[in-house]
Parts: C-alpha cells; structure tokens; sequence
C-alpha cells in the first residue's frame, strides 16, 4: 500500500545560495545601474544572484514589491540630507552635503528619478505614502532652516520653505538626468569635478539667493 506524503508546507522557497531580502534589493539596484525599471525582469535578477524566482515573490510578491523596496531603501539614504541642522550645525555645510548626497545617488542610480516618480510619487501602497510623506516634511524642515539662517534684513521677501524644497529637489535631481547636456557645456570636466563643481554653485546660489551672508574662509573650511 502506498503511503501518502506529506504535502509540503508554503514558506520560504529553497534556493542555491543563501540570501535574503537585503540581498535581493541591493542586486536589484546593481541590475538598475544598466538596465531601466520596465526592461527589467524577475528572471534576470534571480540569475544575477543564482535563486528561484519564487524567492522573490516569497519576500515581495513580485516585480513591482520588489522595486518598490528598492526604491524605499534609496530614499532612506536621502534622509540622512534631509535632516534640518541642529544647533550650533553650520548650515552652509549642511546644504552643501545634502545637495551633494541626492547628486551622488542619482549618479549611481541612474533610473532613481523614474522610480520615484513610480513607486512613490504614483504609487498606492500606504508604506510609500508614509516615506514620502517623512522625506517631505524633513526636506521643509531644512529650507525652513535656511530661511531662519537669512539677517533680519527689512523687505526681505517671503519665501515659502515648501517651494525651496520642491526646487531644491528638481535642481539636484536634474543633475543626473541631463548628464548629455553637462557633457556639451563642460567637455574638459570629469563626472567627479562637476559633480563637486555644481553642488557647489548650487549651494551658494540658493544662499547667497536667499540673503545668507558667506562665512568666513575658516569657517567654510569643509564645505
């Protein structure tokens, strides 16, 4: 008589190689640097990192969770820029490593606006609402900063510090995107050099823009 085996349990798939969700994401964004969010497929990121593809619909439930905690993942690093200066903080050295962070990651991430724009922006998933919600109210928090930083100067113009973050993002975002029109104005600069060179100009352009005085050279020492 044959005995019946024991249906298997669902859980977690077996795979050739150990990994885990974190693996997953970083070889998603490792495939993302070559490949765009829409040409990308379960396939190619369970052959990049030898599993089944069913250990990606295990953590993720498929293509779309997956790259939405991709994106999540880039946008906490984001946050480490986003955070208003505490006190005694220079604010001229935050600004310039909070611009130089979000061009930094652009450059590495080269679809970084798209699946914001996708995952984030559009998206419907109440954990992307909440990420979005925190980056934007960090990223007023830090105009709003700026703005206090400016001399009480009479008939200084009012500034919401909601469009300062919205230009702010669209300036260093930018960046990234229009790699083919930096190439044209600056052909004797390396990536390096203008990355450094336009965070650089940005920053004093928004605060010089906004009636911050320059500090001295000892105390711009850093930036």
């Amino acid at each position: 008589m044959d005995i019946p085996t024991e249906k298997k349990k669902r859980g977690r798939p077996a795979h050739k190689v150990a990994i885990g969700r974190e693996g997953l994401i970083d070889a998603t964004l490792g495939l993302l640097r070559t490949c765009s969010p829409t040409d990308l497929t379960l396939q190619d990121i369970a052959r990049q990192v030898n599993v089944d593809p069913a250990l990606i619909r295990y953590y993720f439930g498929g293509k779309d969770g997956l790259l939405r905690a991709a994106t999540l993942q880039l946008l906490d690093v984001t946050q480490l820029g986003s955070q208003a200066p505490e006190d005694g903080q220079d604010v001229e050295k935050m600004l310039y490593r909070r611009i130089r962070l979000i061009i930094d990651i652009g450059r590495q991430n080269p679809h970084f606006v798209q699946l914001v724009l996708r995952e984030i922006y559009q998206g419907q998933d109440p954990q992307t609402g909440e990420a979005l919600d925190t980056i934007a109210q960090r990223g007023v928090a830090l105009s709003e900063a700026l703005l206090q930083a400016r001399p009480p100067v009479p008939g200084m113009p009012e500034i919401d510090a909601r469009m300062l973050h919205v230009a702010l993002v669209g300036a260093c975002t930018f960046f990234a995107t229009a790699q083919p029109l930096f190439n044209v104005l600056f052909t004797d600069s390396s990536d390096e050099a203008l990355a450094q060179q336009y965070s650089r100009f940005l920053t004093d352009l928004l605060l010089r823009g906004l009636g911050v005085a320059k500090p001295s050279p000892d105390a711009a020492q850093g930036v």
